[in-house]
């Protein structure tokens, strides 16, 4: 039975289970990779650097139960290689995290084609060729559970996003899609669609005052997760914003020309416009 630190209490969800977690050493990745060590499962912790995993890997000292690889998800092969060393060392694969990916909130007027490249590759082929090469893996084990990494943007088109909502959206289409389609074959596909979660991606901008721990979304994801739910978004402002918006397309229009409105300023200004303030959260049609 795997280690876990003393006063942690072990999930009969997650106890024993095999699972990767891409995008694992850093953000959101990092902290569904600890929880899910808390809860006892064993887990592949996955790092596009080498440097990032051996950090990982030195925070991670007291878990038996964490692995490690440096691995691109913008290359298949490199996907490939870690699913069967998974496979190989632990005997099967029960949970796949494609949690990897990269933000983008940009003017689009200003996007170049690089940029992008750069975001499908990682947050829409990284995703993929995860699907693509555990699905066989799982079909014949009868089960598992994939865990797609969305956004509320993925649900929502939020205005200066374009990159990254047609990404995410991709991603969330795709796993709804995938979920009705494989569900008679013991497969699980569920959607994680976060807003703003404290972690370095915000980098210079600064974390938006709304945004949540890293170690909260983490256990609000993996809860979710544990009940097989379709979508898990988080935090609970995000969901209820999405629920009012889904229902109300007049609302909706109005809270996306102001959110653009206030982005487009912000750009003019000079200073990003990145979170979601609590007058619009009340906005009223």
């Amino acid at each position: 039975m795997p280690a876990e630190p003393e006063g942690e209490i072990m999930s009969d969800v997650f106890a024993g289970k095999i699972a990767i977690v891409t995008g694992g050493t850093s953000g959101i990745g990092y902290a569904v990779s600890e929880e899910l060590l808390k809860r006892g499962a064993t887990v592949w912790v996955i790092g596009s650097r080498q440097e990032s995993v051996e950090k990982a890997k030195a925070s991670f000292t007291a878990y038996t139960n964490a692995r490690f690889a440096a691995v691109d998800v913008t290359v298949a092969d490199q996907v490939k290689g870690m699913i069967d060393t998974c496979v190989r060392e632990d005997g099967r694969l029960d949970y796949l995290f494609n949690n990897a990916g990269i933000g983008m909130t940009h003017p689009s007027g200003y996007l170049t084609l690089d940029m992008w490249k750069k975001a499908i590759d990682l947050n829409l082929w990284g995703v993929i060729y995860g699907i693509h090469y555990a699905l066989p893996v799982m079909l014949a084990q009868k089960s598992g559970h994939i865990v797609n990494t969305s956004s509320i943007a993925g649900i929502l088109p939020l205005p200066s996003q374009a990159v990254y909502c047609a990404t995410k959206y991709a991603v969330s289409g795709m796993t709804e899609s995938l979920r009705y389609e494989f569900a008679e074959a013991g497969i699980v596909f569920t959607s994680i669609c976060p807003a703003n979660v404290a972690t370095a991606i915000f980098g210079k901008a600064g974390v938006p005052k709304e945004a949540i721990p890293a170690e909260e979304a983490a256990r609000t994801i993996l809860d979710g997760v544990a009940k097989k739910e379709a979508c898990v978004i988080l935090p609970a402002f995000a969901e209820q914003l999405y629920e009012r918006l889904a229902n109300d397309p007049v609302l909706k229009e109005k809270f996306m020309l102001e959110y653009a409105r206030r982005r487009n300023e912000g750009w003019r200004s000079g200073v990003a416009y990145l979170g979601i303030p609590e007058d619009m959260l009340d906005m009223q049609r």
